[in-house]
């Protein structure tokens, strides 16, 4: 199986996307560089205010339990309400509204309440990810994750921002005052972009079949009969679907406990690497460089191979990476940068490729009830591994990441699985 993802600059990128697709993509800077200043020392401003390691396993747990009842109607939810609606509603809930609870959080279960609300994004990560790809063909499609990812990746060069910040004024008031930037800069644009967003196609359909049906009765309705009827049938005939669901389940657990957006991240940082709270942010700073050159220079040149094999390699660098993270001796910058520079050349190479497979496998009628189910299997795994993981770092912070890099090693295993059943024989 090969995406065809092409190589094309920024001007003519955004010149091939049309209606809700290119509206995501211009409004997504207005929420990623907000959220990527705020996010990168929301854990220390957590611990700053006596948040402890077991607490954060505790909330990372409160959100996906939460979240996995979400998703188990989170696509029901966005059929009766509308892709446009249900991603309005859920936005403004899971990111405003969340941000102004941090600001004002003062203990464990203010940020408890937080998280809680945050994981209403269940709903929004298939209502969003419709108005994306729906209307779209695979070329657009395509286009507009890489895109979507290139955004990410500048909005994290701002990182070091935020450790000026911290170091000028200290965690506590620099945190909230990015919050509060970030809480008024999302409120704007969730408003602005839903001016513009129109109902999909596929969207307006399902609400004229069901709008004389009432969002409480088909809530109970997929509790009768069950939120997935539909959806298993569907599996069967697609194998290699159920195992590009496996790698995107376990990559997204993955993300959440050990990447660089992980709550954990700069806790090991500062505290088991012994690396400076400001310096930090330099790393986050050479993530996002890295990342960024990756895209423009590395992308274009792999896209032309097997889509299979550029994921097996993006995968071989992150768990190269995590070996190096458990490795490095404490104080070592150097060692450091290393490591997050092979972390940022492998998620860079895998990210796109796996958004763009999943999205390329699933169809029509069928692809909120594919996304649901995969956003529910990710929530109810990571709320176990959340429970755990907390316990995890406390005991032995490095042990959280050995056991992520055997995550990924069995994301390759996975991935080599699908190449035989697709019939590529070299991973090179």
């Amino acid at each position: 199986m090969s995406v065809n993802i092409k190589s094309t600059n920024i001007v003519k990128s955004l010149k091939i996307l049309k209606g809700n697709t290119k509206v995501s993509v211009l409004s997504d800077p207005f929420w990623a560089i907000p959220y990527t200043l705020y996010n990168f020392y929301l854990s220390l401003y957590m611990k700053s205010l006596g948040v402890t390691d077991k607490q954060i396993g505790f909330l990372i747990a409160i959100e996906f339990i939460a979240g996995s009842i979400i998703s188990l109607f989170s696509g029901v939810i966005v059929d009766i309400l509308g892709r446009k609606k249900s991603t309005l509603i859920f936005d403004l809930i899971c990111w405003p509204l969340v941000m102004m609870v941090y600001f004002f959080a003062n203990s464990f279960w203010m940020f408890a309440i937080g998280y809680f609300l945050h994981a209403f994004m269940r709903i929004t990560l298939v209502s969003y990810n419709l108005m994306v790809v729906e209307d779209a063909d695979n070329e657009q499609r395509v286009t507009a994750f890489n895109l979507l990812n290139i955004i990410s990746i500048v909005a994290g060069v701002t990182t070091p921002l935020s450790g000026l910040l911290v170091k000028q004024i200290g965690i506590i008031p620099a945190e909230r005052i990015l919050l509060m930037f970030a809480a008024i800069s999302t409120f704007i644009m969730m408003i602005v972009r839903n001016h513009y967003y129109v109902e999909t196609k596929a969207g307006q359909e399902i609400l004229n079949k069901q709008k004389d049906k009432k969002l409480g009765t088909e809530l109970l309705n997929a509790i009768k009969n069950g939120p997935y009827k539909n959806v298993f049938p569907a599996l069967k005939k697609k194998p290699e679907l159920v195992l590009v669901i496996c790698i995107f389940v376990l990559f997204n657990i993955y993300v959440t406990i050990a990447a660089h957006t992980s709550l954990y991240y700069v806790p090991y940082i500062t505290e088991v690497l012994k690396i400076d709270a400001s310096a930090a942010s330099i790393l986050g700073g050479i993530n996002s460089v890295m990342m960024l050159i990756v895209n423009i220079f590395i992308i274009p040149v792999i896209i032309k191979y097997n889509t299979l094999k550029n994921m097996i390699w993006g995968l071989g660098f992150q768990a190269l990476s995590l070996f190096l993270f458990v490795s490095i001796p404490t104080s070592n910058f150097f060692a450091a940068c290393t490591s997050v520079i092979f972390s940022a050349i492998g998620y860079s190479i895998f990210k796109p490729f796996v958004d763009a497979v999943l999205a390329e496998y699933t169809d029509g009628n069928e692809r909120s009830g594919i996304y649901s189910l995969s956003y529910t299997i990710i929530s109810i795994l990571t709320a176990v591994m959340g429970l755990v993981s907390g316990y995890i770092y406390d005991f032995n912070p490095r042990l959280l990441y050995i056991f992520s890099l055997f995550m990924l090693i069995a994301c390759i295993v996975i991935l080599i699985i699908l190449c035989k059943r697709m019939k590529i024989i070299h991973y090179y």
